[in-house]
C-alpha cells in the first residue's frame, strides 16, 4: 500500500511539473492554483513559510521575464534601421579587404586599362596619305611642288606616279590611303563645256572614315578650283601695276598724249583693257560682301566709269576721227591717273579667294582626344564596376542561404539594399579617386572646374549604377545570369551613351534606352567639368537622381517580394 501511495504521489508531482512547464508564467505567479495543489497533496512537504515572501519573489521573477522580452523586441528606432543597415556595410567591405587579389583589381585594373587606352591613342590615322596619278612633265608635277603646303592641310602627299594600277597597287599594299588620278587631258574637256574629273579612290569600311575622305576630296578639289582660278587671273593681270604705279603710267601717257596721240591712244587702249579687267573682278567680289564700305564702292564705280570713257576716246584717236579733240585724251587719261590711285584693286589671289578660316578656341585649354576620351572611359568604368558588384552581391548571398537568415531576422529590404549600396559606395569612391588621380598625373588631363561638382557627380553614378546592378540581381536567377547583365549593361553604355557616337546622331525611340544609362549623364557631367569648366546641367542631375529613386525603389520592392515568396514557400 505505501508502494502504491507513493506512485500516486509521485504521479500527481509529475503531472503538476507539466503544467508549470507549460506555462512559465502562470507557474510562477504565487497564488497559482498548481503551487496550492502541490501544497495539499504532498504532506510530506515542509510547509510554506507564508504569502508574503512568495509574493515578493514572483514580482522580482516578472520584471526579469519582461526585461528579457524587452531586449528580444525588434528595435523600431531609426537609429536602429542606420545600425543594421552599416552591419553590411562592414559585410561587404570587409570581405573585399579579405581578398588582396580582388583590390588589387578594383583599384590597379581600372587604372592600368585607362592608362593603356590614353597612351595607345593617336590622332595620326586622321592624316590620311596619298598618291597621286598623272605625268612626271606634266603640269600636275608641277602643282604638287609649288602647292605642298597648301594640299599638307588636307593630305600627306606620297608624291605622283605615272600609271593607275600602280597606284591600286600601292591602295591595296596599305602604303597609301587615297589615291587621286588627275584627267589625262582637262583642256579638252572644259573647251567642251564640261568639268575635268578628278578620281579619288580608297578602301575605307569605316563609313566614318569614308566620310572623312570624301569630305578631304572636295576639299582639296575646291582648292585645286581656286588654284587655277587664281593663275588664270594672275597671268591676265601680269603686266598690271599696282595702283599707284597705274596712276604714274596713265599721268605719262596724258602727257605723251599731246606730243604724239596716236602712240598714246594706242598704248592707253591696252592698259585700260588690263585695268578695267581687274577693276570688275574687284566689283564682282565687293558686290557680295553686303557690309562692303559705300564709300569704297562708289569711287569704283567712279573709277570704271573712268577707265570706260578713256578707252572709248582712246579707241577714237587710234581709229583716226577727225571729231574727236586729242586734249580730250590727254585729259581722260591724267583723271584716270588721279582716281586709280586710290581706288582697291585686288590680289588675284584674293580674287578668287576672298574668305580663308582661322579657327579660335574660347574654351579654357585645347582638348586632345586623350583628354576628350578620358572623361568617359572614367564614367563607364565606374558604372560597369559598381552594377557588377552589386548584382554579384545579391546574388551570391542567395545562393550562401542568407537569404533564410534575412527572413527570421529584424532586417527590413530598405536596410539590406542601403547598407549594400553604402559599402559599395565608400569602394567605388576609392576607386574613382585614383583613376581621377591617375589620370592627372599620368595622362596630363587635368580637372577644370569644380571638385565639388566632381564628386557630386560620381556619387550620382555609382548610386544609380549600384541601385541598376541591385535591380539586375532582383531577376537573375544565378552569378552566370547576373555576369551576362553586366555585359549588356557594359554594350549598352558602349553603344548609347554618347561614348562612340554623338547623342544627337540617335534617332527616337530607341535614344530613349540612353536616358535609363547612368553612364549617359556621367559622360555628359563629367566632360562639362573636367573640360569645359563649367557646372554640370541642370539635367544630367535630375536624370541621375531619378536613377537612384527608380532603381532603387524597383530593387527595395522585388526584394521584398522575393524574400515573401521564399517565406510563404
Amino acid at each position: 500500500m505505501a508502494t502504491k501511495h507513493d506512485a500516486g504521489t509521485a504521479g500527481t508531482r509529475v503531472d503538476h511539473d507539466a503544467e508549470d512547464s507549460a506555462n512559465p508564467i502562470e507557474s510562477s505567479h504565487p497564488s497559482g492554483s498548481g503551487a496550492d495543489e502541490r501544497n495539499r497533496d504532498e504532506p510530506g512537504d515542509e510547509p510554506n513559510d507564508g504569502p508574503s515572501e512568495r509574493t515578493g519573489g514572483g514580482v522580482e521573477h516578472d520584471e526579469r521575464a519582461e526585461r528579457i522580452a524587452a531586449t528580444l523586441r525588434p528595435v523600431r528606432t531609426p537609429w536602429a534601421v542606420v545600425i543594421r543597415s552599416f552591419a553590411f556595410v562592414r559585410k561587404e567591405v570587409v570581405e573585399i579587404v579579405r581578398q588582396p587579389r580582388l583590390l588589387a583589381l578594383l583599384v590597379i585594373g581600372p587604372f592600368a586599362l585607362l592608362v593603356l587606352f590614353g597612351l595607345a591613342y593617336g590622332d595620326d590615322s586622321l592624316e590620311k596619305k596619298a598618291v597621286f596619278v598623272g605625268a612626271q612633265d606634266s603640269i600636275y608635277a608641277e602643282v604638287l611642288d609649288g602647292y605642298e603646303d597648301q594640299l599638307d592641310e588636307f593630305i600627306e602627299s606620297e608624291g605622283l606616279v605615272e600609271t593607275e594600277a600602280e597606284a591600286v597597287d600601292l591602295l591595296e599594299a596599305g602604303e597609301v590611303d587615297v589615291v587621286v588620278v588627275f584627267p589625262a587631258d582637262p583642256i579638252t574637256s572644259v573647251m567642251e563645256g564640261e568639268r575635268a574629273v578628278i578620281r579619288v579612290l580608297h578602301e575605307e569600311i569605316d563609313p566614318i572614315q569614308a566620310g572623312a575622305v570624301e569630305i578631304a576630296a572636295r576639299l582639296a578639289i575646291q582648292e585645286v578650283n581656286a588654284t587655277v582660278l587664281s593663275t588664270v587671273a594672275a597671268d591676265a593681270q601680269a603686266e598690271l601695276r599696282s595702283a599707284g604705279e597705274f596712276g604714274d603710267r596713265f599721268m605719262q601717257l596724258a602727257d605723251d598724249a599731246d606730243a604724239d596721240p596716236d602712240s598714246a591712244a594706242a598704248a592707253a587702249t591696252a592698259d585700260l583693257s588690263q585695268l578695267a579687267a581687274a577693276l570688275d573682278g574687284t566689283a564682282v567680289v565687293l558686290g557680295q560682301l553686303e557690309s562692303a564700305d559705300p564709300d569704297t564702292r562708289s569711287q569704283l564705280d567712279e573709277t570704271r566709269a573712268a577707265v570706260a570713257q578713256a578707252a572709248a576716246t582712246a579707241e577714237a584717236v587710234d581709229a583716226g576721227t577727225d571729231d574727236v579733240d586729242t586734249a580730250q585724251l590727254a585729259d581722260d587719261l591724267a583723271a584716270v591717273g588721279d582716281m586709280v590711285s586710290d581706288t582697291v584693286v585686288l590680289d588675284p589671289d584674293v580674287l578668287v579667294r576672298p574668305f580663308r578660316s582661322e579657327t579660335e578656341n574660347v574654351g579654357p585649354d585645347d582638348v586632345t582626344p586623350t583628354d576628350y576620351f578620358t572623361p568617359s572611359s572614367l564614367a563607364l568604368l565606374l558604372q560597369h564596376l559598381a552594377l557588377t558588384f552589386a548584382a554579384l552581391s545579391l546574388v551570391r548571398d542567395r545562393r550562401t542561404g542568407l537569404f533564410e537568415l534575412m527572413r527570421v531576422g529584424p532586417l527590413s529590404s530598405i536596410e539590406i539594399v542601403t547598407g549594400k549600396i553604402l559599402a559599395y559606395v565608400l569602394v567605388g569612391s576609392v576607386v574613382a579617386a585614383t583613376l581621377i588621380g591617375g589620370a592627372t598625373l599620368t595622362l596630363g588631363v587635368s580637372v577644370a572646374g569644380s571638385i565639388g561638382w566632381l564628386v557630386v557627380i560620381v556619387l550620382g553614378v555609382l548610386l544609380s549604377s549600384l541601385s541598376l546592378g541591385m535591380a539586375l540581381a532582383i531577376v537573375s536567377k544565378t552569378e552566370s545570369q547576373a555576369v551576362q547583365f553586366a555585359m549588356l549593361a557594359l554594350l549598352a553604355g558602349l553603344f548609347f551613351s554618347g561614348f562612340v557616337l554623338p547623342l544627337d546622331t540617335m534617332r527616337y525611340p530607341v535614344k530613349a534606352i540612353s536616358w535609363l544609362l547612368p553612364v549617359t549623364y556621367g559622360i555628359d557631367g563629367l566632360q562639362d567639368i573636367m573640360l569645359a569648366g563649367d557646372a554640370p546641367a541642370r539635367a544630367t542631375l535630375i536624370g541621375l537622381g531619378a536613377l537612384v529613386v527608380v532603381y532603387g525603389a524597383l530593387a527595395i520592392i522585388g526584394l521584398t517580394r522575393r524574400l515573401q515568396r521564399e517565406d510563404e514557400s
